[in-house]
């Protein structure tokens, strides 16, 4: 693969130029901006003490199958990464049956009977008699790694006997926003019915305090959490939580705003649900870090379109404080991968990041993306180490999804991160 390095700087910010050292080190940044259509804008330099981190993005059950993960799995993990140069860790605490069929619900032990229904008791961690994820936090400080958790701002099977009247994105006609496919079985049917909740919801925003305070109460210890949405689809929401909502903030109906005013109101809306989180996520501990996925270059190319038809305007995202956002690194855009990637950066400027970056070969079900090998990745890894030098925000690479890559994929990740 090719891979574009198109640069950039921030306006009016001016470049400090100390000693002969950081005056050498500004010069290499102009050979590095240099692309095929002229010299970029430069950005702000990480100083010599900023070290990029890198870390796996892995999970409790999601792809496992019948595999049933333990403790033992993740010391050794744990080892590997520390051995190899990884400094940071985020494990998902549940699965989504549609993407994964064979592994649906929580996958730790709730306390909140609310929850109860969405639980996966095929999750070793699941139970009070066998859950081990905390000795895995333990284990993860004795080795100076950090470790956060991810949660969805999605439902589960279930999750209408714990939430009555719980709603979910729907179209003008009322039907949920994801297609369902006729041949599709019972048990995908019903994945895929309850999984996009809406933010504007009082029992879906309920439901997911009720799930991030369970789950952080009980690992309190843990260094964070990065939520995977809240979201709108491309289309607005015509749930009846929706229409009032946009009815009570704007005094119009939903029909009458225009496309502007619907934009803005939806990044209110999603900033408002995260700045809620965050307040209830540092109540449980102040020192969590707070990081939230965002960022995606679509096949049309136009960035700020996409994100702010989802509420992810960067403006709005600003007020929140996040600590890191997690933009979308995925192999989409072929040999122009690290090109777009670089104007998803732009658009979130001056969020700082971690890239989620998919280094799988095989596709989960439901999710077809290009395959993934040893050179994508060698690639991808030294684009990332030449950027994060010219790029203060750029804090570091997360590869997914580790219980799912072959073994010469794992290869590739550790002996780049060496060179």
């Amino acid at each position: 693969f090719y891979f574009d390095n198109t640069s950039v700087k921030r306006e009016g910010e001016p470049v400090m130029l100390i000693n002969r050292k950081n005056f050498l080190k500004y010069l290499s940044t102009l050979f590095l901006g240099i692309h095929s259509r002229g010299i970029g804008r430069i950005l702000p330099l990480n100083s010599d003490n900023s070290r990029m981190e890198f870390g796996w993005t892995t999970c409790l059950t999601y792809e496992t199958a019948d595999r049933r993960l333990s403790f033992d799995y993740y010391n050794n993990l744990l080892e590997e990464m520390k051995a190899n140069g990884m400094s940071r860790l985020l494990v998902m605490m549940a699965s989504h049956g549609y993407f994964s069929p064979k592994n649906h619900g929580i996958a730790w032990p709730v306390r909140n009977k609310k929850l109860t229904y969405q639980v996966d008791k095929n999750a070793v961690n699941s139970h009070e008699e066998s859950e081990f994820f905390s000795r895995v936090i333990t284990r993860a400080k004795e080795l100076n790694i950090k470790i956060l958790i991810e949660i969805k701002y999605l439902g589960m099977i279930g999750i209408e006997k714990g939430y009555p009247g719980v709603e979910f994105l729907r179209t003008k006609k009322g039907n949920i926003i994801h297609t369902i496919r006729p041949e599709a079985s019972d048990y995908e049917r019903r994945a895929i019915e309850s999984l996009h909740i809406c933010c504007d919801s009082p029992q879906a925003h309920l439901y997911m305090k009720d799930k991030i305070s369970d789950v952080l109460t009980r690992y309190q210890n843990l260094d964070g959490i990065v939520l995977e949405h809240p979201s709108y689809s491309g289309s607005p929401c015509y749930c009846q939580w929706s229409r009032a909502r946009i009815k009570k903030d704007t005094g119009k109906d939903i029909e009458q705003l225009n496309h502007n005013e619907l934009l803005e109101w939806k990044s209110r809306r999603i900033k408002d649900t995260l700045v809620d989180l965050k307040k209830l996520t540092k109540s449980i501990n102040p020192h969590f870090e707070f990081g939230f996925y965002s960022g995606f270059s679509p096949s049309d190319g136009n960035i700020a379109a996409f994100q702010q038809d989802r509420g992810h305007n960067t403006e709005t995202l600003k007020e929140v404080g996040l600590d890191f956002v997690m933009p979308y690194c995925e192999g989409r855009h072929k040999e122009h991968e690290t090109q777009e990637i670089e104007r998803v950066i732009d658009y979130l400027d001056p969020l700082n990041f971690y890239l989620h970056t998919t280094i799988r070969r095989d596709s989960p079900h439901n999710y077809k993306l290009p395959p993934k090998g040893p050179d994508y990745i060698k690639n991808i890894i030294r684009w990332g180490k030449q950027y994060h030098k010219i790029n203060s925000r750029f804090k570091g690479m997360t590869f997914f999804n580790e219980v799912n890559i072959p073994q010469e994929n794992r290869d590739a990740v550790y002996l780049s991160i060496k060179e």
